[in-house]
């Protein structure tokens, strides 16, 4: 496995700047210009990637699944939850060559969720550079198997599955020869509690795995996500609207335009604070050495071939002098002139 995963013209892994996916998912309203408002959102908030969602609702769901079992009657009525899929929350398959050609006219990284082989061989045609996947897929090993083939990255949500799957999961990809594997931390609700979030997974899973590890984040606000970033999340994915009092099951806690903004800015400057795990010294703190630090000081006047002794030093600012943990190598030793009081003692001022 890799620890640096390639899409498109990005990098993206540790020692990277944060990947950051603005899902547009069904957050669209069925309005061509809607998806372009929020592509351009993203772009200006400084996004460096937008998510679609693409499948056939047919065969994704049991035409005996109600929007009652999915609890999203109080928006659609009581109806079968695929003719609500299909009629009002997928993307259209007409509009993915010009979405995808609209995002990157705006620098962004179009990508798709894809639960079939056939959306992801249609996708290709328009580029599509990394395959995600969705948490309900993380262990459909029959569709895994055949995406591994097509030779593209996989951006992997791990709601809902056991360590044990992941592994299990993350094992028959590489057998497959897909090395180009990100796992993203999610819980699968929308929104979760704050006490079932739990990012220390993040932690979990780059231990466990040695992969690129993010977050999927289906939480209210922005808060959650910084937290992903501070613990090594690689990947920030979040869900975007233009309105969060839209209706749809997707826009309540997805971020509006300026939440947009609020992220990525904060990402960006949480990266600079946490900078590299190697202990540097900036030139700031060089300069706070000398001036900060203590050094060895005279407490009284010193005569030449008096013996210094700790009485008659103190260890004070600035550290221009001798370093208070060499005292020992002065301590005794005779003044080679006279030292005044509050003089810094440096070494040539001693036998």
């Amino acid at each position: 496995m890799k620890k640096v995963v390639e899409i498109e013209n990005q990098r993206v892994g540790y020692d990277q700047k944060c990947f950051i996916i603005g899902e547009i998912g069904s957050n669209h309203n069925l309005d061509k210009s809607v998806v372009k408002e929020l592509i351009d959102a993203a772009a200006r908030a400084g996004f460096d990637a937008v998510k679609f969602q693409i499948y056939d609702a047919e065969e994704a769901f049991s035409k005996n699944e109600m929007t009652t079992d999915v609890h999203l009657d109080h928006l659609y009525g009581v109806c079968p939850w695929w003719e609500v899929a299909r009629d009002k929350i997928l993307m259209p398959r007409a509009w993915f060559g010009e979405m995808f050609e609209y995002a990157r006219s705006k620098q962004l990284i179009p990508l798709s969720a894809v639960h079939r082989v056939e959306d992801a061989e249609f996708l290709m045609q328009y580029g599509l550079s990394a395959f995600k996947i969705a948490s309900i897929d993380i262990h459909y090993h029959h569709l895994l198997r055949k995406l591994a083939k097509l030779k593209k990255p996989m951006i992997i949500s791990t709601g809902m599955a056991y360590l044990s799957e992941i592994d299990e999961t993350t094992r028959m990809l590489e057998e497959e020869g897909c090395e180009d594997i990100i796992l993203l931390h999610c819980i699968s609700c929308y929104p979760p509690r704050p006490e079932d979030v739990n990012l220390l997974n993040i932690k979990l899973l780059q231990d466990a795995f040695a992969v690129p590890v993010g977050y999927s984040d289906h939480s209210t606000g922005i808060v959650s996500a910084i937290a992903a970033v501070t613990l090594g999340a690689v990947v920030i994915e979040k869900h975007i609207t233009l309105d969060k009092s839209t209706k749809g099951p997707d826009h309540a806690f997805a971020l509006e335009p300026d939440e947009m903004v609020s992220l990525a800015r904060s990402i960006r400057e949480v990266e600079a604070y946490l900078g590299k795990v190697k202990r540097t010294l900036s030139r700031d703190d060089m300069d706070a050495r000398i001036m900060i630090r203590r050094s060895l000081v005279a407490r009284v006047n010193i005569a030449k071939g008096e013996t210094v002794t700790l009485e008659k030093i103190k260890f004070a600012r600035p550290g221009t002098g001798i370093a208070t943990n060499e005292f020992k190598y002065v301590d005794g030793r005779r003044a080679r002139q006279d030292i005044a009081a509050e003089e810094i003692i440096q070494w040539a001022m001693l036998e």
